[in-house]
């Protein structure tokens, strides 16, 4: 006998009840009904009922709520007739709402059969990888302090832009999110947050994406962060990991700037539907195709770097570019170079340098450095950096050589 847990609204409600109560010999019954998506989680994380039947379009049902959901049940959605046939927010087992009870119960056993097939078909599931060319996501990330992270990031973004390559800058920094700010937009809606709801609801798709990232500069657009840390509980990991494949394919390059704060909360993960504190930059680093680990030219930075080496390769990064940021004396380029790359392994070591009047200067302004300070030695280092491997991708599967940039470069 297979137990049903019912969320479903009022008239579809009582015919379903009504139609497996009259005949006992159904392989099926309802144990429970339930009034809202709340009772409905509550109830199946206390092991009652082998399979949900949950109406699509309650309120509050997204790809997160089903991702918890479906660790503890199989999942059948009921879609209503006036919901849209693209309303299935990627369920493998869906009927209509005014399905006969036999179409509801073959889908019913078909879910109980196939139940631990549709728990670990669920990431490929809730986010999809449609055909065509993928773009390349660069996550720009650094250790605890101030690097200068979304300094690089925005500046880089732009410099790869105005290289002619279409780019998707995205604040991803649940931290301190400040792109918006930067870039001198006064709109600071949060983009970031309006993707990740737009895609736990099945609604992401390429008008929806386009709406939300506003042309900054030519080629380059932007997806604004939270705005305020205290919304990061708004951006949930299963909607996450599938806005940066979306972004993947709308554009050619995406640069993500996140926090530094990579540790997952034990206390909370073992409650599969408390949001986590640092979903936004795991989330980015996992799915990125490169990591550009931003340090200060100094022995603390450099040395939280060294300590996070472990949790980049829990997360599965395999592409690391490191940049060194505020070269100058007295310690020169050659010996940090020499400390870093022979204590990690990385793809291409990069030196910036000390610049911090052009910085302020863009700060105030709200401008680029290509903008405020073109002729500077910090922007050139980034353009350069832009055309590199770390940006670019390298053509091959070789490990390209360290690039030079900053003073130990030759001018243009």
């Amino acid at each position: 006998m297979i137990d049903i847990v019912l969320c479903a609204s009022g008239s579809d409600e009582v015919r379903i009840v009504h139609d497996l109560a009259v005949d006992r010999d159904r392989p099926a019954r309802v144990v429970r009904r339930c009034a809202d998506l709340a009772e409905t989680l509550a109830v199946t994380a206390a092991g009652i009922g082998d399979v949900v039947l949950i109406d699509v379009t309650v309120r509050g049902l997204g790809r997160d709520v089903l991702t918890s959901m479906m660790r503890d049940a199989a999942v059948v959605g009921m879609r209503p007739v006036d919901a849209p046939d693209t309303t299935a927010l990627g369920l493998r087992h869906v009927v209509p709402a005014e399905a006969s009870v036999q179409e509801i119960l073959a889908a019913i056993e078909s879910a109980s059969v196939g139940e631990q097939e549709d728990a670990e078909a669920w990431v490929q599931e809730a986010a999809p990888d449609s055909p065509g060319p993928r773009g390349r996501v660069l996550a720009v990330w650094g250790p605890v302090g101030s690097p200068g992270r979304s300094t690089i990031a925005v500046n880089l973004a732009a410099e790869a832009a105005a290289a002619g390559r279409e780019t998707v800058l995205v604040d991803a920094d649940t931290y301190g999110p400040a792109l918006s700010q930067m870039l001198g937009v006064l709109d600071e809606a949060p983009g970031i947050v309006a993707a990740a709801r737009a895609h736990d609801r099945d609604t992401l798709d390429s008008d929806a994406l386009d709406s939300l990232l506003p042309l900054v500069q030519p080629r380059l657009r932007l997806l604004s962060g939270i705005g305020v840390p205290g919304r990061w509980a708004e951006l949930r990991r299963t909607a996450l990991d599938g806005v940066w494949g979306a972004l993947a394919r709308r554009g050619e390059l995406v640069i993500a700037d996140v926090a530094a704060v990579l540790e997952e909360d034990e206390e909370l993960s073992y409650d599969t539907a408390a949001p986590q504190r640092n979903a936004a930059a795991i989330s980015a680093l996992e799915a990125a195709d490169a990591v550009l680990a931003v340090v200060s030219a100094d022995p603390v930075s450099i040395t939280r770097l060294l300590r996070d080496q472990a949790r980049l390769e829990e997360l599965g990064v395999q592409e690391l570019h490191v940049v060194v940021n505020r070269i100058g004396s007295p310690v020169p380029g050659d010996r940090i170079r020499d400390l870093i790359a022979s204590r990690l392994p990385v793809a291409s070591l990069n030196l910036l340098p000390d610049d911090p009047v052009a910085c302020r200067t863009a700060a105030w302004d709200g401008a680029l450095l290509a903008e405020s300070a073109s002729r500077s030695a910090l922007r050139r280092g980034l353009r350069d950096l832009a055309d590199s491997p770390a940006v670019q991708g390298a053509p091959d599967a070789a490990v390209p050589e360290p690039a030079r940039a900053g003073p130990e470069r030759r001018t243009r």
